[in-house]
C-alpha cells in the first residue's frame, strides 16, 4: 500500500501548501497531489491555485516523490497540446516523478470556458478520450502531426521539449463506464468512492477495460482511492465541518456557480447529525481507528490510499497517519 497526500490546492495559499506537502513527504508520504480548479467547490474555500506553476515550485522544492493532479480535465479549460507542452516540460526537468490524473470535467470548472449547453457524459467522455490519445501523440512523435477528430483539430504540431520518461495517466471514476475507460484508455483509476463500491462495481469494470489494453500496456494498473481524515478533537472537528458548510454535493455535477452548491451543502448538512458528519469525513481523536477501513480498501484492491484534510490541522494528521497507521499496513 502506497500513502500519498492531497493538498486539494483550496484550502490554503500556494505557499502554504507548498510547505504542507514538504511535511507530508517528510514524514514518509510516497506522493503529493493537487486538485486542478478554477473556482473552488464550495464558496467558503479560499484559494483555486494554478497546478501548472505550482507543481513546478512543488517538483524543485520537494525531491523524490511522486507529484501529480487529482485531477484535471484536458479536455475544455486547457487546449490539448498546450497542457501536453507544458506536463512534458515537468517531466523533461524532473523526469520520472509526474503522474496526471484527469476526468471527465464538471461544469463547475469547465462552462465558464464552453460556448454550447453542457454536454452529457458520453460526449465528455469521448472528448477526454481523444484528448488523452492527442497528448500522448505528441509526447511520442518525434515529427509533425495533424489532428482531424470528432472535437479537435489541428494542423502541423509538434512537441520539441519531449517529457524523459512516460507519464502515467489515471482516470477518475465513480461509475462502471467510466472504470471501464480507466482501465482501457488510462491504466490506472482514481476514485472517492467506499470499498464496497470498489470492490463489486470498479474494480471488476477496471479489470475489464485493463483487459482490452494490448502490448506492454496490458496487465497492471493501480487503482488509487482518495480519503478524507481529520484527527483530532472529534467536536472541534465536526464544529468546523458545519461551520465552513463542509458538504460536496456529487449530484450538483451540473452546478457552475460554487455560491449555489454552498447553498446546496448547508442545506443538506442542516440534516446531518454530528454522528454522521463524524463518520463521512473519518473525524477521529485515535488514528488506528481507521485500519480498519485502510485495511478494506487495501483488499477490495486499492494500491495507493491519498489523504486529504479540510478541517482542523492537516499536520497533526499527517503526524497520526504516519506514526500509527502507516507502520500497521502492509
Amino acid at each position: 500500500m502506497e500513502w500519498h497526500y492531497n493538498v486539494a490546492g483550496c484550502f490554503r495559499s500556494p505557499g502554504d501548501d507548498l510547505e504542507l506537502a514538504e511535511y507530508a513527504a517528510d514524514a514518509g508520504f510516497d506522493g503529493i497531489w493537487i486538485g486542478d480548479h478554477f473556482v473552488p467547490w464550495l464558496d467558503n474555500r479560499p484559494y483555486t491555485h494554478h497546478v501548472l506553476p505550482w507543481l513546478g515550485s512543488l517538483a524543485e522544492r520537494v525531491p523524490d516523490v511522486t507529484i501529480g493532479t487529482c485531477v484535471s480535465c484536458p479536455t475544455i479549460r486547457y487546449e490539448p497540446p498546450v497542457l501536453a507542452q507544458a506536463l512534458a516540460t515537468i517531466d523533461n526537468a524532473y523526469p520520472g516523478r509526474l503522474e496526471f490524473g484527469a476526468g471527465t470535467g464538471e461544469a463547475l470548472n469547465e462552462a465558464r470556458f464552453y460556448d454550447d449547453d453542457w454536454p452529457d457524459w458520453g460526449t465528455l467522455a469521448g472528448m477526454l478520450i481523444e484528448s488523452l490519445d492527442l497528448m500522448e501523440t505528441l509526447w511520442d512523435s518525434n515529427e509533425y502531426v495533424s489532428h482531424e477528430g470528432t472535437h479537435y483539430q489541428y494542423d502541423d504540431m509538434k512537441l520539441y521539449t519531449k517529457p524523459r520518461s512516460n507519464i502515467p495517466l489515471h482516470w477518475a471514476a465513480w461509475g462502471p463506464q467510466s472504470a471501464t475507460c480507466a482501465g482501457r484508455y488510462a491504466g490506472n483509476l482514481i476514485t472517492a468512492g467506499d470499498a464496497d463500491l470498489i470492490e463489486e462495481t470498479l474494480k471488476p469494470a477496471f479489470d475489464a477495460g485493463m483487459s482490452e489494453r494490448e502490448g506492454d500496456d496490458a496487465g497492471g494498473g493501480t487503482i488509487s482511492v482518495q480519503l478524507s481524515a481529520h484527527v483530532g478533537d472529534p467536536a472541534a472537528l465536526v464544529d468546523e465541518l458545519r461551520s465552513k458548510g463542509e458538504y460536496t454535493p456529487h449530484e450538483e455535477l451540473g452546478t457552475a456557480d460554487p455560491r449555489e452548491i454552498q447553498t446546496i451543502a448547508r442545506d443538506h448538512l442542516s440534516d446531518v447529525s454530528d454522528a454522521e458528519l463524524r463518520e463521512l469525513n473519518n473525524v477521529t481523536d485515535d488514528a488506528t481507528e481507521l485500519i480498519p477501513t485502510i485495511e478494506r480498501l487495501h483488499a477490495a484492491g486499492v494500491d495507493r490510499v491519498i489523504l486529504v484534510s479540510k478541517v482542523g490541522d492537516p499536520r497533526r494528521t499527517i503526524d497520526a497517519i504516519a506514526n500509527d497507521v502507516m507502520p500497521r499496513i502492509g
